[in-house]
């Protein structure tokens, strides 16, 4: 996760691990951005024989104002994206999601720094 987020340094002002666990198979990251805008991202991947298993990415503005949320929750079957699906400013604004990597999230996010 860190290799891919020291990607996007040119954005990114500062970073703090909040928790990680790195076992034989299992891999669990919990870590908080902050781009130079002053938005904040909060990343969490569980990684299971390096795969991808579970991951939510919570972008926000400095007060808490929910911007947008990928995850990838099997709780909205009806999205064509499922189980991956992002929260576009409001919990219940669901949509699909092509952004389901971190580089992915990371890439939209500094288009939208850099075109704002």
């Amino acid at each position: 996760m860190l290799e891919t987020v020291d990607l996007f340094a040119d954005c990114i002002s500062a970073y703090e691990i909040l928790e990680q666990i790195i076992r034989l198979d299992l891999s669990k990251t919990k870590i908080k951005l902050i781009f130079i805008d002053s938005p904040v991202i909060f990343l969490r991947e569980i990684i299971i024989q390096n795969v991808l298993h579970d991951y939510s990415y919570h972008w926000q503005k400095a007060d808490g104002t929910l911007i947008i949320r990928w995850d990838n929750t099997a709780h909205y079957p009806h999205i064509l994206t499922h189980p991956h699906h992002k929260h576009v400013h409001l919990e219940t604004n669901v949509e699909e999601s092509i952004e389901q990597t971190l580089y992915n999230v990371l890439s939209f996010i500094k288009n939208e720094i850099e075109h704002s």
